[in-house]
């Protein structure tokens, strides 16, 4: 896997907070599944981070990124809107594919240039 550029506290926050969204979201479901997953594509790597939850209800889907919204009982609803703004300044982007046995989020990340291999790795 090519090392990315990027700020590796950062690249773990995203990471964390996906994977405790997906964890959470599983909650009380006969199966529970989680599968994160990197591969190579043309521009460098994509995570993608995938569960076994009953999916985005759709006034999430329709606005998943955005500041304070959530599905959850407590807590503000901060994790998607800070990670999205930590993959868009690493020159990334963010996406997600969510239907009723799970959503998968992805990450597409740069591959760090010759001259940048303290990136990431």
């Amino acid at each position: 896997m090519p090392p990315i550029e990027g700020d590796r506290t950062q690249i773990q926050q995203v990471v964390v907070n996906l994977v405790r969204n997906a964890v959470e979201a599983m909650a009380g479901q006969p199966d529970r599944t989680l599968r994160i997953a990197t591969r190579r594509h043309a521009e460098g790597v994509r995570l993608c981070i995938a569960d076994t939850g009953p999916g985005l209800p759709p006034v999430v889907q329709q606005a998943p990124f955005q500041a304070f919204v959530t599905t959850k009982q407590t807590g503000l609803g901060l994790g998607l809107s800070v990670s999205r703004k930590i993959v868009e300044a690493h020159r990334g982007a963010i996406g997600f594919a969510s239907a009723p046995d799970g959503t998968t989020f992805h990450v597409d990340l740069p591959a760090a240039q010759e001259e940048d291999r303290a990136a990431v790795a």
